[in-house]
């Protein structure tokens, strides 16, 4: 039996933790439920890879360091490979982000932590990428592959 592929087809690759809230930061209201048509590549969740289930709040500030970079290339590279291949057989690519994420934020992200003893921190929201999907954002540009972004 032969599958004949629909080359507007979108794929949707998609923070961990909107489809497995579980992976979430401890304390944090699940996502609201998604109504997305097309196909779904979900990312790996590189904080609990990194940090594990039992982490604190951190902010971009803290994540922005070389080898979390590195980390964050890693594991998105089999991913990416996938995702390159389909986007040569025709298919749109959506990059859907968390808002707020440091990781994940697609188009806003957390900051403000500057460091020291473990206390009471306000953090507040600002533009940019997080550090995970700007690393795959980069990917995407050096690869020639265009994409759309969504948070």
């Amino acid at each position: 039996m032969a599958f004949i592929l629909d080359h507007m087809q979108e794929i949707n690759v998609i923070a961990h933790c909107l489809i497995n809230p579980s992976v979430r930061l401890k304390g944090l209201k699940p996502p609201k439920q998604l109504d997305i048509p097309g196909y779904i590549i979900q990312l790996p969740c590189p904080e609990t890879a990194y940090f594990g289930l039992n982490r604190w709040e951190i902010t971009v500030e803290q994540l922005d360091i070389p080898n979390y970079r590195r980390f964050c290339r890693k594991i998105f590279r089999p991913t990416g490979d996938i995702i390159r291949m389909l986007y040569e057989e025709g298919y749109s690519i959506n990059l859907i982000g968390v808002p707020g994420s440091p990781s994940c934020g697609a188009k806003t992200i957390s900051t403000g932590f500057d460091g020291g003893r473990l206390r009471e921190v306000d953090h507040v929201h600002t533009q940019g990428s997080g550090i995970f999907f700007y690393e795959i954002m980069k990917e995407f540009e050096r690869k020639g592959l265009q994409y759309n972004i969504i948070e």
